[in-house]
């Protein structure tokens, strides 16, 4: 973890004995020992505590078996949107297949102003200008 070689180790442990001396030296290397040991064990727990929590095995299965239900959900819709349209296929005749032009147009379905049995006379009130009426009106009385 700190990459600490043998001559580095070597050196802490001259300058410990020049500087506590080789009385005190043993009991310090027994604390040092305890306290080095006593993070250790700290930091395990530490951790072990931050994976149980975490549990990364538990979120990847969970992550797989949503990703599987997902795929499921995807396959059903395709098939009932195929289903459906096949039988929209199946129901509508060839002819009416979809197409840019309409069956019938809106005029179709309007009723028509003029009844069907006088044509003839909107057709001649049409042609006659209204000077000439006049002249048609007076000639027809006498």
């Amino acid at each position: 973890m700190f990459d600490v070689g043998f001559w580095e180790i070597l050196l802490i442990l001259v300058l410990a004995l020049v500087i506590i001396g080789p009385e005190r030296l043993p009991g310090a290397a027994r604390k040092a020992g305890f306290f080095v040991g006593k993070a250790r064990r700290y930091i395990e727990g530490v951790r072990s505590e931050v994976e149980q929590e975490l549990d990364v095995n538990e979120f990847k299965r969970l992550l797989h078996n949503q990703e599987v239900q997902i795929n499921e959900l995807q396959q059903q819709i395709k098939s009932s949107v195929d289903n459906v349209g096949a039988e929209i296929k199946k129901d509508l005749p060839s002819s009416d297949s979809l197409t840019d032009t309409p069956s019938h147009t809106m005029h179709d379905d309007m009723p028509s102003e003029e009844p069907a049995d006088q044509p003839q006379e909107n057709a001649e009130k049409l042609a006659i200008p209204a000077d000439d009426k006049k002249q048609s009106t007076a000639n027809d009385k006498k």
